[in-house]
């Protein structure tokens, strides 16, 4: 599983890594054309805007990866050892069906906008609305990795969690 990890976060790292260097040189490109040549780029702020888009999406998925994604704590410190082992399966479980459904929810919208194309680069609305089918993939890899990792029925009662410093 350790392999699997390490290859999700290559690709996330590279799709990020991609879309932070897009849109910088977007947005460079702009202001040397706008206070340089005095002219501005028509397709800079739709590319700005994708880019934008497919990292708030990357970062959800980055946040899944590192479990820093939103927790209410409060039912989590009430609970014993055991009941938040299970808790956190569970939570797993039902994210893993939300991406789900976020995945085909967000294939039907990127093949139902296909068509359309944007303004200014003439591009497939389709690439803007991919980056929700995608990070679902990427969300649901990582949480069913951690369902792999945590199996709650494997672990020794006061034991720490498999991947942290006990």
């Amino acid at each position: 599983m350790v392999a699997a990890r390490r290859i999700l976060d290559g690709v996330l790292y590279a799709l990020s890594s991609l879309t932070l260097a897009v849109i910088v040189g977007a947005v460079a490109l702009e202001v040397f054309f706008r206070f340089i040549i005095r002219s501005s780029l028509p397709w800079s702020g739709e590319v700005g805007t994708m880019g934008l888009v497919w990292m708030s999406f990357l970062a959800g998925s980055y946040a899944i990866s590192k479990k820093a994604n939103i927790r209410i704590e409060l039912l989590v410190r009430v609970l014993p050892e055991r009941g938040r082992v299970w808790l956190e399966y569970g939570t797993n479980l039902l994210l893993l069906g939300l991406f789900g459904i976020l995945f085909v929810i967000g294939m039907r919208y990127t093949f139902a906008i296909a068509s359309s194309s944007t303004g200014a680069m003439m591009v497939s609305q389709a690439y803007f609305y991919a980056a929700v089918p995608v990070a679902a993939v990427f969300m649901g890899g990582y949480t069913l990795l951690a369902l792999w990792e945590e199996r709650p029925w494997r672990r020794a009662p006061g034991a720490s969690p498999p991947g942290t410093a006990a």
